[in-house]
């Protein structure tokens, strides 16, 4: 049976610890704007994460997809840092974060859940990558012919060993 959060009652356009509650979300930053936001202590302007896959209305009104994220000090620091200290929002895109709720974030004098961006950012899923016997032997020509596995890398995606394995085939 699935359970309801308390703070499901009090809707927010932004995300909360209610949408995500004991598990780590990962995902893509497509921008951050400062913009006007209404936050528990009234309006007031902040960054905000947008999340690739997220749509609105005409009126900027989410619909559908993850809802934008409010971020804190603490967690515009961990975007500038995962964006190679980059200080302009307009910089702050297409990062991968991972984020979770942080029971004792302080919040005046209490102690409340947060959202929070994990320190080190989701690694990408290794791809194990074959070439079929007529590309691999089109591969090696190509790195034969003075061509590096950069240029390669254009055409086909391959792992380490199978990089390897075409580096030292060429050289034959």
């Amino acid at each position: 049976m699935e359970k309801t959060h308390w703070k499901k009652a009090f809707k927010s356009d932004y995300l909360s610890s209610s949408d995500i509650d004991d598990k780590d979300l990962i995902l893509t930053i497509e921008k951050v704007v400062y913009k006007e936001c209404m936050t528990q202590s009234g309006k007031k302007f902040c960054n905000v994460a947008i999340f690739k896959g997220s749509k609105f209305d005409e009126k900027g009104k989410h619909i559908s997809g993850t809802k934008p994220m409010i971020l804190n000090v603490t967690n515009s620091k961990t975007i500038k840092k995962f964006a190679g200290n980059k200080t302009h929002l307009e910089d702050w895109v297409n990062i991968k974060i991972q984020v979770y709720v942080d029971a004792s974030v302080k919040f005046g004098s209490d102690t409340v859940e947060g959202l929070r961006i994990r320190q080190t950012q989701p690694s990408e899923p290794k791809i194990k990558t074959t070439l079929a016997p007529d590309k691999y032997k089109a591969a090696v020509q190509f790195l034969k012919d003075g061509k590096t596995v950069e240029e390669l890398k254009k055409y086909y995606s391959f792992d380490k060993e199978t990089e390897d394995k075409l580096i030292f085939d060429s050289n034959e």
